[in-house]
C-alpha cells in the first residue's frame, strides 16, 4: 500500500510538471508576440493595479509563477518608477490611474513614487485613483491624486503608525531556555536581541522607536497636507485619528480624503467625463504592456544598478530576501571589469546581517569606488549592515522615511541548561584540551571566560564599524561614537546629523549621475537575474506542495520568519529587526 501511494503521488506530481511546462511554454510564446500588441494609442491612460508586495527588484521567475496560479504578483518598484517617468515624457499618455488593491510596501518606497507622480502631474496630466479599501499606505499614495474614488460602501484604515515587537523571554523562561545576548560596549540603542533577553521594552529603545514613529509620522502628514491642504486645518483629520481609524466611504468624501463613490463599471464613464472623451478599452493601458512598449536605451555608455535587498548573509549566489557576500563580490567584479560603466548606484534596501560579509561587501565596494564613481541610493531600509556597506560611497541619498544608521553590533547565542538538565534529562559531557575548548555547549550557562571572549570580539567589531563610518563618511570618530551605540535614525534624522547627504529616490540618482555625463547612458542590472522560464522550472521542482498544499495565518507566517532570522544569526551580528509600521 505504501509503494503505491508513493507511486501514485509521484504520478501526480509529474502531470503537474507536465502542466506547468505546457503553461510556462504558452507564456513564452506569447511574450514574443507582434510589435502591434504592445502599440500605445494616442490619449491613453496607462493603468497600475497595485496588489501584492513592492520589492525593488523582484525575481522574474517568482513573478511569473504567481501569475500562473492567479496569486498577487511582487511589483516592481524600479519598474513602475521608471515607467511613470516615461509616460511624464510621453505624448501618447495623458492618465495614470491607480488602482488600489492590498498591497504591501515601505513608506519610503511609496514616497519615491508619489514624487514620480508628482512629476508626471506637474506636467499637466491627470492621477485618478480609485479603490474598494485603502489602507493607511494606499491612502497616502493615493492622496497625490486629481480624483479620489472609493466604491460607495468602501472603507478607509487612518490610525497613524505603532511598533509591537514580539517579546519571547517570558516563554523561554517556562521552556528552561536562555538568551545570552552580548552588544557593544555601549549599544543601548542596539535592540535586535533585546526581545530575547527581557519581558518588555527597554527604555532606550522606546526613546527611539517613538522618536522614530513622530519623525515618519510628520513627513507622511506633510505630504498628504501638500495634496489636500484643507484637511492640515481639519478637525475631521484628527477625529479619524483619534477617534474613528475606519472610515467609510461616505465619511471619507465629507471629510476631503475621497472625491467620489463609484462602483467600477462606472469608472470608463468617470474617465470620459474627466478626460473628456471617450475612452477605448485599447486606451487603457497596463504596466507591463506599456513597459514592454518603451524604446530600449542604446548607446556605449552604461550606468550600473547594484541592487542589496535583503539580509546580508555569508553565501554565494542570490535568493530570495538576501545579500550574499559571495553573490555581490561576483556581480562587482563584472562591474569593475566594464569599462563601458561610467559610474555605479548602489541601491540598497537591507536591515543588515552577518557583521563578516558586511565587510566582505565594504571592502568590493570600497575597490570599486577606486575606479568608477559610486552613488547610494537607500530605499525603506539601509542599517546597521546595510549602513557599513554605503560608507565608503561617494555621495548617499535617502528618503526622509528611510530607516538607517544602526551603528552597532551584537552576538546572540541560546543555551537550555534547565531544559536539557531538569526537564529532560539530557547532558553533554565536554572533554577539551584546554580550558576553553569547549566554549559554548547548549546544555550549560556561558561562564564568565566565554562571555569575556565574545564581549571583546563584539567590541572589536563594534570598534571597526565606527572607523570604516568615520573614515568613508570623513568624520571625526568622537563624532561617530555620539551617533553611534546602535542607535536606529529616520532619513531626516540622519540628514540633519551627516549620515547621508541628500535627499532622494533612485531617479533623483539617476538624473544627477546623467547630467554628469557627455553622453546618455543606458541602465544595467546587477546581481544578473536567470532566465526566468529556467529558474520557475527549477522552482517547479521544489516548491509544488508550497504552492498547492500550504496554508498558514499571517500571524503564523510572522512567527516562522521570525525563527529563520534566528537560524540566520549565526556569527556576530549588524541587523536591525522590527523596523516596518
Amino acid at each position: 500500500m505504501k509503494v503505491f501511494f508513493s507511486s501514485f503521488l509521484g504520478v501526480i506530481a509529474g502531470l503537474f510538471f507536465i502542466f506547468f511546462i505546457t503553461i510556462i511554454a504558452g507564456v513564452a510564446i506569447a511574450s514574443s508576440s507582434s510589435s502591434k500588441e504592445t502599440e500605445i494609442l494616442e490619449k491613453s491612460t496607462l493603468k497600475i493595479n497595485l496588489d501584492g508586495v513592492i520589492e525593488d527588484r523582484p525575481d522574474k521567475a517568482n513573478q511569473l509563477l504567481a501569475e500562473l496560479i492567479d496569486q498577487p504578483t511582487t511589483l516592481s518598484l524600479t519598474e513602475m518608477l521608471l515607467s511613470i517617468e516615461a509616460a511624464s515624457k510621453d505624448p501618447k499618455i495623458e492618465a495614470i490611474w491607480l488602482k488600489m488593491g492590498l498591497f504591501e510596501a515601505g513608506y519610503a518606497s511609496l514616497q519615491e513614487l508619489r514624487n514620480a507622480l508628482e512629476k508626471f502631474q506637474n506636467e499637466g496630466k491627470t492621477i485618478i485613483s480609485s479603490g474598494k479599501i485603502y489602507s493607511q499606505k494606499a491612502f497616502y499614495l493615493a492622496s497625490i491624486s486629481d480624483e479620489k474614488i472609493i466604491v460607495p460602501q468602501g472603507v478607509m484604515e487612518i490610525s497613524g503608525l505603532s511598533s509591537a515587537p514580539i517579546y519571547w523571554k517570558d516563554a523561554f523562561d517556562k521552556l528552561g531556555v536562555k538568551a545570552h545576548l552580548i552588544r557593544g560596549n555601549d549599544n543601548i540603542y542596539k535592540s535586535a536581541g533585546e526581545p530575547f533577553i527581557a519581558s518588555k521594552m527597554s527604555k532606550a529603545n522606546k526613546e527611539q522607536t517613538t522618536a522614530r514613529l513622530s519623525s515618519l509620522w510628520s513627513s507622511i502628514e506633510k505630504d498628504i497636507f501638500e495634496s489636500i491642504p484643507e484637511l492640515s486645518e481639519s478637525k475631521g483629520w484628527q477625529n479619524i485619528l483619534n477617534n474613528q481609524p475606519l472610515v467609510q466611504a461616505s465619511d471619507a468624501i465629507n471629510y476631503g480624503l475621497m472625491d467620489h463613490a463609484i462602483y467600477p463599471d462606472s469608472m470608463k464613464g468617470f474617465l470620459k467625463h474627466v478626460l473628456s472623451h471617450k475612452i477605448k478599452d485599447d486606451q487603457i493601458v497596463g504596466l507591463s504592456k506599456y513597459n514592454k512598449s518603451l524604446e530600449k536605451a542604446s548607446g556605449m555608455n552604461k550606468i550600473a544598478v547594484l541592487i542589496a535587498e535583503g539580509n546580508i548573509v555569508d553565501g554565494n549566489g542570490s535568493g530570495k530576501g538576501s545579500v550574499t557576500d559571495g553573490g555581490m563580490g561576483k556581480a562587482i567584479k563584472s562591474i569593475r571589469k566594464d569599462k563601458r560603466i561610467e559610474a555605479v548606484i548602489l541601491r540598497i534596501n537591507s536591515p543588515g546581517g552577518s557583521a563578516l560579509a558586511s565587510d566582505m561587501i565594504w571592502n568590493d565596494i570600497s575597490l570599486l569606488a577606486e575606479e568608477k564613481p559610486v552613488y547610494v541610493s537607500m530605499g525603506n531600509v539601509a542599517a546597521s549592515g546595510g549602513y557599513y556597506i554605503a560608507a565608503p560611497c561617494e555621495k548617499i541619498y535617502a528618503s526622509p522615511m528611510t530607516i538607517t544608521g544602526s551603528i552597532g553590533v551584537f552576538g546572540l547565542l541560546f543555551s537550555a541548561e534547565d531544559l536539557m538538565h531538569d526537564k529532560l534529562g539530557i547532558k553533554t559531557q565536554p572533554v577539551g584540551t584546554h580550558p576553553l575548548s569547549n566554549l559554548i555547549t547548549i546544555d550549560n550557562d556561558l561562564s564568565e571566560s566565554a562571555l569575556s571572549v565574545l564581549q571583546n570580539n563584539v567590541n572589536k567589531t563594534y570598534d571597526r564599524f565606527k572607523e570604516v563610518v568615520s573614515e568613508g563618511r570623513e568624520i571625526d570618530i568622537k563624532k561617530v561614537d555620539s551617533l553611534a551605540k546602535g542607535h536606529v535614525y529616520s532619513g531626516s534624522d540622519a540628514l540633519e546629523i551627516g549620515l547621508v547627504d541628500e535627499y532622494g529616490g533612485l531617479l533623483d540618482v539617476i538624473g544627477e549621475i546623467q547630467s554628469n555625463l557627455d553622453k546618455p547612458a543606458r541602465l544595467v542590472f546587477y546581481p544578473k537575474q536567470k532566465d526566468p522560464i529556467q529558474e520557475a522550472l527549477e522552482k517547479i521542482k521544489v516548491k509544488t506542495n508550497n504552492i498547492f498544499f500550504s496554508s498558514k495565518s499571517k500571524i503564523l507566517k510572522n512567527i516562522e520568519e521570525k525563527i529563520k532570522v534566528l537560524e540566520d544569526l549565526e556569527g556576530t551580528q549588524m541587523r536591525l529587526l522590527d523596523y516596518e509600521f
